[in-house]
Parts: C-alpha cells; structure tokens; sequence
C-alpha cells in the first residue's frame, strides 16, 4: 500500500486560515453592514430568517439585482460576528484554493511555488484587500464571487485543456442551479465568468467541430441568471444616462482636454499615426520574426512599467499610500501578465496553456471595460480582474516550469513571498489599530445608548493601508443606519459635520 506524504500546500492553506480568521476577528463592521441589518421593505431591524426574503424583494426594486450576495449579507448579520468570521476565513481559504487547482499538476515542489506566487501577489497587488476579504458586505460581494463564478468555470476550463473528470449525476444536478447563482452573484464577476465560458466553449468547438452539451447547457443556464441580475428595475433605472457620466468615460475626456491644450490638431493626428505604425510593425516582428519581436515588446512593457511605477512612487509620498494605490495595482498585474504571455509566445508554450492564458485575460479586460457603464470604479471591483490575470501568470509560469524554465516561477515565487512579507508588517499594524479605534468607539456608542434620546459625535477613523475592512469617508453616508443600529437619537463623525 503506497504512503500518502504529507503535500506541504496543506500548511500553506492551514496558514491562510488562521490568518483570515485573525484578520476577520479583529474586523469590525462597517459601512453597509449596519445598512443591511434593517430590512429594505420597511426598515426596521431584520430578527429572523423569514424576514431577508422581503428586503432582497426591495433590494431589487430599489437598489441592484444581487439578491444572492446580499442574502448571505443579511443572513450573517442575524448571528454572532464570529460565525462569518470562521466562514469567511474559509471560503477566503477556498478561492486561494481554487487558484491553485487551476495551475496545479501533480509535482509537489512547483504546485508549492505556484501556491506561494499566487498568495503572494493577490495579497500585494490586490486593490481595497480589506473590503474584499474581511468587510462582512464586501466579501460576500467580492471575494464570493471568485469563488462562485470560479467554481462555475473550471469544468469549461478543464474540458479544453483536457482535464475533465466524470461527475457523478447528483453533482451534475447540483451544477446548473449553481450555474443561474453564479451568473445572477455581481455584474462585472459574472460578466467576465461568462467571456471565459464563451470563449472556452468556443475554443472546443473549433477543436472537436461540436459543442459539449451538458456545458452549454450550463452556460445558457448562467446567462439567464446574468439577465435576472441585469434586468432587475433597479439595475434598469440606475443605468440610465450612465455612459456620458462614467468615470471611465469622464477620464477619458479630461485626457483628452489635457493633450488638446498642449499640442495642435495636426500634432495629435501625427502622434496617433506614429503609434499605429509602431503597433503595426510590433504585429509584424511577432508574426514574422516572433523571438526578436517578443524581446523588443518585452522591452518595451518592462521600461514602460518601470516608468509608471516609479512616477506613482514619486507621486504616492508613501509606501503605504503606494502598495494601496488602485492605479499601481492595475498597471502591475497587466505589465506582469503581458510580459508572462510574451515569454510563453518566445518559448513557444503549449497551444492550450497560451490560448487559456488569454481568454482568462480577456475575462479580466471584460471584467474592468464593463465599468465604461458605471459612474464610479471602486477599487474592490478590480478583484476579478487581479484573480484571472493571476490565475494566467501561474498557468504560464507551471508551463514554462515543466518546459525546464525553472527559474521563472522560483524567481517570481520568491519575489511574491519577500513583497508580501514586507507588507505584512505595514496591514497588520494597521488592521490592529483599526481594531483598537473601532472597539473604543464602539463601548462609548453603547454607553451613550444607555441614555434614550442621546446624541454621537465621535472622532473619524482612517486606515492608513489598503488592508482594513473600513476606508476614508466611509462614515459619511451611513448616519442615520449607525444611530438606529445603537439605538441613538443621531450619530455623526466630526470630519464631516460642517460640510
């Protein structure tokens, strides 16, 4: 009888564990957490079960669609703080695993690696990482969502790159219920599901000259929860107008103003028609020449994101400020991802490893270009584009591992692992003196409680990191919810009284 051996994935997902769970613990609620204890119908304070059904009915009249995210919200909110602490810390744990059984294959020392690069790099470049993994509302709105939408996309995956497994017929049963939550749980999570899905689905049948039945099934199944997500009143009256007035599209056009004020009309034209030619002939050496022109575009990327980077360093004033910034995080993950698929193009990698490489890219493009809709882009809603760009990294790293390019994925492993520690320090501080200020506000809000009719003014709490569940100015726009949560006659914060 073969010994099974201890596989030391197991320790590293035991320490995830305990550190969300330390994480969790120390997290106060914040923000929508005491919006979503009252319930949407008529707003008052949710005490059973029965009474969530009613609120998510409101929530989708008059809010969005995401009635399952929120269910699971409300629900959590009805128990103990420590239950969701215990469950979040596992379903965290479950999305780093679910990484890692995309990119795994069997040899212990590279899934290990792999592991530890995937960690790594979510827990340095992952925007608002706090609002993600540790706010109550938050992760079950963000961090859920990889899960759910993940879980929903590795069949499709694993039948193209031939991985497939038989299910047994009650998992196949289970799977298409899951399939109409996984595309109705966020809109940009579901929307990039969906790309992958398609694109994969796409992809076999090209191979095979046939489509799989039960996946497509399944995706059709995902596309109408999309709808039901899509198509609820509110998320059909809130999107109206939204284009002209989109953050996107307002960026757009201050960049536009901006060069337009510096340089004449003939100018710009002649500067775009110069990129075209410099993109053109890029296009040209990676089909012709594809070693040289995979160095060159290289190049190219690594200058481009070394100069980005440090402009942001310059401009950010602190390390703090610089590993939360929204801006590095997003130009680091896709500067990191386009040189790893120049480099699997040069080595000339696997078909199948490259072409999954880049529909999850794609996937995580979809997930950011669907914000051209929206009139804000906050920095949670990057989670699925830093998960899919990452899950593509590790693909492509295991790739060139097992092609005898071993020093790629040690060399990005450890990278990962020194950034991380080096950060830690910096959130853990943090996250602990959010702790602190949070649990003094909280015994001075419950003795003034004691007094019926009592008035709160308290002092703002500002989290110097990315890492803390609650951010600046977060206390602005829920009053009203915090007085009734402490049974207050009004609550504000000083920052914000005069304004």
């Amino acid at each position: 009888m073969k010994e099974r051996r201890f596989h030391p994935a197991a320790a590293v997902f035991a320490l995830f564990f305990v550190l969300l769970l330390v994480c969790n613990s120390l997290s106060p609620l914040t923000a929508d957490d005491f919006l979503f204890c009252f319930s949407r119908s008529h707003w008052s304070r949710i005490t059973g079960v029965a009474e969530i059904f009613p609120s998510l009915a409101a929530l989708r009249q008059n809010t969005n669609g995401r009635v399952f995210a929120h269910f699971f919200v409300q629900l959590f909110l009805l128990w103990p703080k420590g239950i969701f602490n215990v469950v979040n810390a596992g379903m965290g744990t479950l999305l780093f695993f679910l990484l890692y059984r995309y990119v795994r294959a069997g040899e212990t020392r590279r899934d290990t690696l792999l592991l530890l690069f995937l960690a790594g790099l979510l827990f340095v470049l992952l925007p608002a990482f706090g609002q993600v993994f540790l706010w109550l509302t938050g992760s079950c709105n963000y961090s859920w969502t990889i899960v759910v939408t993940l879980g929903f996309l590795y069949p499709f995956f694993a039948h193209f790159m031939g991985r497939e497994s038989k299910s047994a017929l009650p998992l196949r049963v289970l799977y298409l219920p899951f399939a109409f939550v996984a595309g109705a749980w966020s809109e940009n999570g579901a929307l990039a599901m969906l790309c992958a899905a398609f694109c994969f689905l796409a992809l076999t049948f090209l191979r095979e000259k046939r489509l799989p039945r039960f996946l497509t099934l399944s995706f059709l199944i995902a596309c109408s929860g999309f709808l039901f997500l899509m198509l609820s009143p509110s998320e059909l009256s809130g999107r109206r107008g939204e284009v002209a007035d989109s953050t996107l599209t307002k960026a757009a056009a201050r960049v536009l103003a901006l060069l337009s004020g510096r340089f004449s009309p003939a100018m710009l034209a002649a500067a775009g028609a110069f990129a075209l030619l410099v993109f053109a002939l890029l296009v040209w050496l990676l089909l012709r020449h594809r070693r040289l022109g995979c160095r060159i575009c290289s190049a190219l990327i690594a200058v481009t994101l070394l100069a980005g980077l440090a402009f942001f360093a310059w401009r950010c004033g602190s390390a703090a400020a610089f590993v939360s910034s929204l801006a590095v995080s997003l130009m680091t993950a896709l500067g990191l991802y386009l040189l790893l698929m120049l480099r699997g193009l040069a080595k000339g990698l696997d078909a199948r490893v490259m072409l999954a490489s880049l529909v999850l890219g794609l996937a995580a493009l979809a997930s950011v270009l669907v914000f051209l809709f929206a009139v804000y882009f906050p920095a949670r809603s990057a989670c699925p584009f830093l998960c899919y760009t990452t899950v593509a990294d590790g693909l492509l790293l295991g790739s060139l591992w097992d092609r005898g390019d071993k020093r790629d994925l040690r060399g990005m492993a450890i990278a990962a692992c020194v950034l991380a520690l080096l950060v830690l320090p910096m959130a853990a501080k943090d996250i602990v003196s959010i702790h602190r200020q949070s649990a003094e506000r909280e015994a001075l809000l419950r003795e003034l409680a004691q007094t019926p009719g009592t008035s709160a003014v308290v002092e703002p709490i500002t989290p110097a990191t990315k890492y803390p569940a609650t951010w600046p100015g977060d206390e602005d726009y829920f009053n009203n919810d915090i007085a009734l949560y402490y049974g207050l006659a009004e609550y504000a914060v000083t920052e914000y009284v005069n304004r």
